[in-house]
């Protein structure tokens, strides 16, 4: 399959969802008190959300253009921050309207979770990835061509519960 450019972009488009997304959670935590079990639910939510768009959008609608990821996981290759921002002003107004603003902040601080995790799987020289080696092992699975498993990048759970999880076969130790 041919790769795509239609999600490259600019190293400054790439990393800036690292710069605005804690200012979002700043701001949400600002607006309202932290209800702890919506903070729970929400990060349970971008949980199913991560999984889900991974698996049903990147890996068929989107395939063309994810695959360009797996083919250069240091490429800037995503979905755009002023896609992403625009997504969550327009969600944080809602949950503030709704009583739901603790919720945003689990669910942003898991797409803050998942887009650090995922840049630290692709580079084994950062100093956190000795921390993920679980998620790694999962993950660098997933890039093998024709392996369409392991889709939870920051999670196995729904991997888990919905039967896509595969392990790396354990090595067969020989004594001679």
């Amino acid at each position: 399959m041919a790769a795509s450019n239609k999600w490259l972009m600019s190293s400054a488009a790439y990393y800036l969802d690292f710069f605005t997304i804690p200012l979002f959670i700043g701001f949400a935590l600002w607006l309202a008190p932290l209800d702890p079990w919506q903070l729970f639910a929400g990060l349970l939510a971008w949980t199913l959300v991560e999984y889900s768009a991974h698996r049903f959008l990147f890996h068929s609608l989107y395939r063309r253009e994810h695959w360009t990821h797996h083919i250069d996981v240091l490429a800037y290759i995503g979905v755009s921050s002023w896609k992403t921002s625009s997504t969550f002003a327009a969600l944080l107004l809602l949950a503030w309207y709704t009583g739901l603003t603790s919720a945003f902040v689990g669910a942003v601080t898991g797409y803050f979770y998942y887009i650090s995790v995922h840049y630290v799987m692709h580079r084994p020289e950062h100093w956190a990835y000795p921390y993920i080696p679980g998620l790694v092992a999962n993950h660098d699975l997933h890039h093998r061509q024709g392996i369409e498993k392991n889709f939870g990048v920051s999670s196995p759970l729904w991997d888990h519960v919905f039967r896509t999880f595969i392990r790396t076969p354990a090595r067969v130790e020989t004594v001679e």
